[in-house]
């Protein structure tokens, strides 16, 4: 499930950055430089990510916090945007984010969260025990059959 979200993360840096380019290079585009600064943040921070996902060498907390720090600036530039007398160009709300890129994060979130409570738990006892494939809490210690 890592590769399939470093290739989502890939995907989403380089829309970005397409549309970051189409809004500097218009002239009808007045976007604040704030947006401009956070946009260009996530593309870094996905690039990074999806690089750290492809070596093996990324962990769950890693990527969750970044998806993490996608909600908070897309709901920051969202709420900028609101309060601002510009007109938007369509390119423009995929470089201040729009609520598919807050519902997307959000889904693979919770995916993240709920993969890292649960375990398997393997019995090594000679006795027939419960299922080798069933699932645990992380917390919580099993207890093999005598």
């Amino acid at each position: 499930m890592k590769k399939i979200i470093g290739i989502y993360l890939l995907l989403q840096a380089a829309m970005k950055s397409v549309c970051l380019f189409l809004s500097l290079r218009s002239d009808e585009s007045l976007l604040p430089v704030i947006v401009l600064a956070f946009c260009v943040v996530l593309i870094v921070g996905a690039v990074y990510v999806a690089a750290m996902t492809f070596m093996q060498k990324a962990r769950l907390r890693q990527i969750s916090r970044f998806f993490v720090l996608e909600i908070a600036l897309t709901v920051f530039n969202i709420t900028f945007m609101f309060f601002q007398p510009v007109e938007m160009l369509p390119s423009d709300s995929w470089v201040t984010g729009n609520l598919f890129d807050i519902l997307v994060a959000g889904v693979i979130l919770v995916y993240l969260t709920r993969q890292k409570y649960y375990i398997r738990a393997k019995y090594i006892t000679d006795s027939v025990g419960p299922d080798e494939n069933e699932m645990v809490p992380a917390g919580q210690k099993t207890r093999p059959t005598v």
